[in-house]
C-alpha cells in the first residue's frame, strides 16, 4: 500500500476516534531469550498476532543464519542479515574495535551463553583476540542490536496499521509509540541490585530506550569475581566502568546497541559520542554513583 495512503487512512480513522479515552491491554511472550510485552490499544488488541509472528520469524532468521555463518565460517550475507552486519562494523569502528560481533568468540570460553560458565585461562583469551583480528576461526552474535532491530520491525508493523499509541518491550529493549492517554509513557530503569528501586524515571514519546548491565547475565569465580556476557573484543575480558549503562534514542536498534557500546568506554569518551549523537545516557558506575549525560535529566521531567 503506498504510503501516502495509509497515511490518509490513518488520518481519517484518528478522526473517527477523537475524543475517545483509549483502554490498553498488555500480552506477553518469551521471545528472543527473554520476556516481551505488547501493550496496544483495547481496538487494536488482534494485533498482538501479527507483531509476534513478525518478531518471531525475524528471530528465527537470525539465528537460524547465524549458526550456518558460524559453522561454515562465511559471513557474507545478504538481506537482514547483512544489514545487521553492517551495523556491527560501524559499531566497530566507533568503538575502536572494542565492539565487535565476533566478540562471541571470546563469550563461548567463557561458557556464555547456556553453559557451563568457566573462567579461561590467560593463553586461551590471548589466542581468542587474536583470532578476532586476524578473523580465522570466529564465531559472531548479533545479540547486541538484532533484538532492538526487531523490536523497530515490529514498531514499522504497528504503525502501517495505524496505531499510533503502543509500546513493545523486549526484556528492557523498548519502544513507545505516541502517548497513553494523556501522558507521555513513564518507564523506569531498575537498580542493578535492588529490584524493588529505581534509578531514573523518564516520560517518553516515539522514542525508544535501552539498558546494559552485568546484573542480567553473569555467574561468579570461586574466589567471587563476577564475570558477565559484555566483553571488550580488544582484550578478551569485562569492561569495568559501569554496573549499568541505559541510552534513550530514535530506533530501539540504536539504544539497544549504543548501550552496549558506552559500556566498553569512559566516561570522557562517552560524553563525546553521546553529544555527536544526540543519545541521552545513564550511568550507574561501579562506585554506585549515578551519572545523567546528553539531556538525560530532560526525560525525567514531564
Amino acid at each position: 500500500m503506498p504510503r501516502l495512503f495509509t497515511q490518509i487512512i490513518c488520518l481519517i480513522l484518528i478522526a473517527l476516534t477523537f475524543g475517545c479515552s483509549e483502554k490498553f491491554e498488555t500480552e506477553r511472550f518469551y521471545s528472543m531469550g527473554t520476556f516481551v510485552s505488547i501493550t496496544l490499544p483495547e481496538k487494536h488488541k488482534n494485533l498482538e498476532i501479527d507483531v509476534r509472528s513478525k518478531m518471531t520469524k525475524l528471530e528465527n532468521l537470525v539465528k537460524s543464519s547465524s549458526e550456518k555463518a558460524n559453522e561454515s565460517q562465511n559471513f557474507n550475507f545478504t538481506g537482514v542479515m547483512n544489514e545487521l552486519a553492517e551495523y556491527g562494523e560501524q559499531y566497530s569502528e566507533m568503538t575502536e574495535g572494542r565492539f565487535s560481533i565476533y566478540a562471541y568468540t571470546i563469550a563461548k570460553l567463557y561458557g556464555f551463553h547456556e553453559g557451563p560458565y568457566t573462567e579461561p585461562s590467560e593463553d586461551d583469551i590471548e589466542k581468542a583476540v587474536d583470532d578476532i583480528d586476524k578473523m580465522k576461526d570466529v564465531k559472531m552474535d548479533m545479540g547486541a542490536f538484532a533484538k532492538g532491530y526487531i523490536v523497530d520491525k515490529a514498531v514499522e508493523l504497528l504503525r502501517s496499521k495505524c496505531v499510533d499509541n503502543a509500546m513493545i518491550n523486549a526484556g528492557g529493549d523498548l519502544y513507545a509509540i505516541g502517548i497513553k492517554g494523556d501522558r507521555k509513557w513513564r518507564v523506569a530503569v531498575k537498580h542493578p541490585d535492588k529490584t524493588d528501586e529505581f534509578i531514573s524515571i523518564v516520560h517518553l514519546e516515539d522514542k525508544a530506550l535501552a539498558t546494559s548491565g552485568d546484573y542480567e547475565r553473569f555467574f561468579e569465580t570461586k574466589n567471587g569475581k563476577r564475570i558477565y556476557h559484555i566483553f571488550d573484543a580488544t582484550t578478551g575480558k569485562n569492561p569495568e566502568f559501569y554496573r549499568s549503562v541505559s541510552v534513550i534514542a530514535d530506533t530501539t536498534e540504536k539504544a539497544d546497541a549504543l548501550a552496549t557500546i558506552f559500556f566498553l568506554l569512559p566516561e570522557t569518551d562517552i560524553k563525546i559520542r553521546c553529544s555527536k549523537l544526540k543519545t541521552p545516557v545513564l550511568l550507574y558506575n561501579k562506585k554506585d554513583v549515578v551519572k545523567k549525560l546528553c539531556g538525560w535529566e530532560n526525560f525525567e521531567n514531564k
